[in-house]
């Protein structure tokens, strides 16, 4: 405005006056001239330096603000690791290992990355590329207390992993040797002692900032902190400070945003002092995104590893009913990773082995749990079961099966899918068999990921475990420069932080409105007892605590959700009603077992689209 209105700026004076509780040195002219010169020089505010400081600046001023208006004291960050507490958690780590049988190459690999962190102990970015089945759970945990203490000015140790269904695996590892370890993720329930009830909203909130020395969380909630413009996420930016963070598998950030993850990670590594150890046994090509990266691992790491398998390539399996015909063939146990929900539930129905199991996220979240663990029981006592599964399987599941079968998908995934054949070393080289696609549909897979020619050729002549790492490198360099990345930096320029977060989520997390939540009732009247209590919840407590704990109850149904094609639903012959924000499947419905999941199918095209 170039006309200057004393009574309307004045007004607008006043009110930025009451909300801050403060007398402002300005009258209304002075306060007008100065916003009119601040629009004018907007240029010379928006830089990438601007964008962070916005981000610390408000950061600290909500958790300042909501700790001090919950706690009524000022906030205080959780102190410093001890050199002390940290030498007793490696400890722990050197006694776990010392139970296990000697595995010489886990040794000498654990040996090299720690001789090149020694070499190397100035980097805020570490990289750790290694075949599956080295321990790099244990390496990368002992890595991150070692720069904590070598550091002396480390709070936290943060690991994020790609799925929930892997974390509680994770987790118990870390609580054998660290202690008390938050977990934090969307289904994360908090345990609380009849005494604690009036701190509920307390301890809630301090879960929320994870005010905790160790924590094990999601890429979800990791990047969220990092990118969101929402309170509650921008409300843990600050308690990232000071830390060492692990992410793993990071394959499973969309190649379309690792050149934008790759430079917000390295700025808030130099501006936070924050560590990143990032790893994966097949590592996309990010190091030349980093100013000062550092790679712990060598290639030896795959050339000298025994084989474990052999990688080939079959055109002959294309149908279902001789991939079904070729996995009852086999009497050791057997994998089979395809690339649908609706593939992997007929081949499950086809094959019709009491020994065979299925996995989709078409199953509940409690339930894919509890069949993992009966998997890996079976498989340990020489069982020779069968698992028809979707790409969940791939990243961080510890199973070990004879022989597997994967339908055409990228080279990376296909790679991630054998670690879970002779995943031990301890036979001959297994057979992975890699099959064209089912009723040649290649859905959900773009052809930039799938580079189907140059890995179709390489593999008709199989390919020993050892003679990966040239081939993965390459496929890796292939995509990298095929990719046409989304460019989150020119909204941090522009200080445009609603686009910056929207812009991530739609290539992270993108819409599905055409997806909806799905209650499986567990009881008879499972959805009406929630209802129940959710309702004595508000008699209960105040508005703020009733909310707190309805959250924490909201998370038990979400144990028993799934997200499904909304077309499926219309196809009930009984009509679901949607309750606040979920449709419910009654107990003891025919449409839904624990073995197969959600048992009404799509075709391949809507779930293509989906």
């Amino acid at each position: 405005e170039n006309d200057f209105d004393k009574e309307s700026w004045s007004k607008k004076l006043a009110v930025i006056e009451r909300h801050l509780g403060v007398e402002s040195q300005y009258n209304a002219e002075d306060f007008h001239n100065l916003m009119r010169m601040f629009i004018e020089n907007f240029e010379n505010f928006s830089t990438i330096e601007q964008f962070f400081l916005f981000k610390k600046r408000y950061s600290r001023l909500i958790l300042a603000d909501k700790f001090e208006a919950i706690f009524d004291k000022p906030y205080k960050n959780i102190d410093y690791l001890q050199k002390s507490d940290i030498d007793k958690y490696i400890q722990n780590i050197y006694d776990i290992i010392k139970s296990k049988p000697i595995n010489k190459f886990r040794n000498s690999v654990k040996k090299t990355i720690f001789d090149n962190y020694k070499y190397n102990p100035n980097s805020n970015i570490y990289l750790i590329k290694a075949p599956t089945g080295v321990g790099k759970t244990f390496i990368a945990l002992e890595l991150a207390l070692q720069i904590a203490k070598d550091n002396g000015d480390k709070r936290r140790i943060i690991t994020a992993i790609p799925f929930t269904s892997i974390i509680d695996q994770t987790h118990k590892e870390y609580e054998n040797i660290l202690g008390d370890v938050l977990k934090y993720h969307h289904l994360t329930k908090y345990k609380i002692d009849d005494d604690e009830k009036e701190q509920f909203s307390q301890k809630i909130f301090l879960s929320d900032i994870w005010h905790e020395h160790f924590i094990v969380t999601t890429f979800n909630q990791l990047l969220y902190t990092l990118f969101s413009n929402h309170n509650r996420d921008n409300l843990r930016l600050e308690t990232l400070r000071d830390s060492v963070i692990i992410v793993d598998e990071v394959q499973n950030i969309p190649r379309v945003l690792l050149k934008s993850v790759s430079f917000v990670f390295n700025q808030f590594a130099k501006i936070y002092n924050i560590n990143f150890i990032i790893m994966s046994a097949t590592m996309p090509k990010i190091d030349d995104e980093f100013d000062n990266t550092i790679i712990l691992s060598q290639d030896w790491f795959y050339q000298e590893k025994k084989n474990r398998y052999i990688l080939s390539y079959m055109d002959n399996i294309g149908e279902y009913e001789i991939l079904t015909d070729t996995i009852n063939s086999q009497i050791s146990s057997v994998l089979c990773v395809v690339n649908t929900i609706e593939k992997a539930k007929k081949l499950y129905q086809m094959v019709d082995d009491p020994n065979c199991y299925l996995l989709t996220t078409h199953q509940t979240p409690q339930h894919r749990k509890a069949i993992i663990r009966l998997i890996k029981y079976r498989l340990k006592k020489g069982d020779k079961i069968k698992l028809i599964s979707t790409q969940l399987i791939e990243a961080g599941v510890d199973l070990d099966f004879d022989i597997g079968y994967r339908e055409f998908a990228p080279f990376g995934s296909v790679i991630q899918m054998a670690g879970r054949v002779n995943r031990e070393g301890n036979r001959e080289p297994s057979k992975v068999i890699v099959f064209d696609y089912i009723e040649g549909k290649n859905a959900p897979y773009q052809a930039i990921d799938l580079q189907e020619e140059k890995i179709k050729k390489l593999l008709c002549t199989p390919l020993n475990e050892s003679d990966l790492l040239e081939n993965m490198d390459r496929y890796f360099i292939d995509i990298k420069y095929e990719t046409s990345s989304v460019d989150l930096i020119k909204y941090m320029k522009n200080l445009e932080f609603k686009k910056f977060f929207d812009t991530l989520n739609e290539n992270f997390m993108p819409n599905q409105p055409w997806r909806v939540s799905l209650f499986i009732e567990q009881k008879p009247n499972h959805f009406r007892d929630f209802i129940a209590k959710r309702e004595l919840l508000f008699d209960k407590y105040d508005k703020f605590d009733a909310i707190n704990h309805l959250k924490d109850l909201e998370k038990d149904l979400g144990k028993y959700t799934i997200s499904v094609n909304r077309n499926l639903l219309n196809s009930l012959p009984h009509n679901l009603k949607e309750q606040f924000g979920r449709y419910i499947l009654p107990f003891g419905s025919k449409y839904y077992t624990k073995r197969g999941g959600f048992n009404l199918q799509l075709t391949i095209e809507e779930e293509a689209f989906s």
